[in-house]
């Protein structure tokens, strides 16, 4: 029993380490897959050309559902994949987030790639939430890219030792915490195995205890003893003056001069 239980123990502690990096990699897949696929390390740039892309994706934005579905249509006829692609993001993002709000375009801002190529970032507002809308436009190639990105997309992480230190910290605070968590649910899942022997002990002494013995009849009190027919009770005083009192009532004449030598049980008949 106990050390079905232990194994049991065992199993559980196995099972919540495996949930644990499960949920960590769930996390850091998550991370990844939330990243941005467009580059927006660039020169922040505030030229005609960045203004006029950044009112031309605004204003794609405001286009209504049902005239992204239509536009989507008629690029897919053209064979302008981009377009089409662009309109399919707008239409996920909209299934995911709900309606279009509002468009920042007071906090939006452009950089000028490597390449040539200008990215524009608009944090877009929707009734479940706040998205990032990112678009590279490559004037040499006119290659249009689009995505929607959380806000955190594009933020630079501190490289500094400060930073890096903060970072190793509070890793260090949870892995230590987390080992210790453990630790301490081992311990009390050891303390228990105390009170589990104790129960299977009492269990054993209650099967190995006897019956407890029926209680012994009352003991019947003797009926009194009956003299034998025949045996002498001139002994008995009280006896002797009782008759005596009799037979000289009987004959009229005082008891003084009666002595009773003996008195004998005449055995009467046999009732039948």
């Amino acid at each position: 029993m106990r050390r079905l239980i232990k194994r049991t123990a065992a199993a559980v502690l196995m099972a919540a380490c495996l949930v644990s990096l499960s949920a960590c990699s769930k996390q850091s897949g998550d991370a990844s897959e939330a990243a941005s696929h467009i580059s927006m390390d660039g020169t922040p740039v505030d030229d005609a050309m960045s203004q006029s892309i950044m009112l031309s994706a605004a204003q794609t934005l405001g286009v209504p559902k049902d005239q992204l579905i239509v536009q989507k249509k008629l690029a897919e006829a053209q064979g302008d994949m981009s377009s089409a692609e662009i309109y399919e993001e707008q239409l996920a993002v909209r299934e995911e987030m709900g309606e279009l709000k509002s468009v920042d375009l007071d906090t939006a801002s452009t950089v000028l790639l490597a390449d040539g190529s200008y990215t524009v970032m608009i944090p877009v507002t929707f009734t479940e939430g706040t998205k990032q809308y990112v678009l590279n436009l490559n004037m040499a190639t006119q290659q249009i890219k689009a995505e929607f990105t959380d806000m955190s997309a594009g933020e630079e992480e501190d490289t500094s030792i400060g930073g890096l230190l903060k970072t190793a910290t509070v890793y260090t605070v949870i892995g230590v915490g987390t080992v210790f968590a453990v630790l301490i649910f081992i311990s009390l899942i050891i303390y228990c195995f105390k009170f589990i022997h104790e129960w299977e002990v009492n269990q054993e002494k209650a099967k190995k205890a006897p019956a407890a013995p029926a209680p012994k009849p009352a003991p019947v009190a003797a009926p009194p003893a009956v003299p034998a027919a025949g045996s002498d009770l001139s002994d008995d005083a009280e006896l002797v003056a009782v008759i005596t009192a009799a037979i000289a009532a009987y004959e009229g004449t005082s008891s003084n001069g009666l002595v009773v030598r003996s008195i004998r049980r005449v055995q009467g008949p046999k009732r039948r």
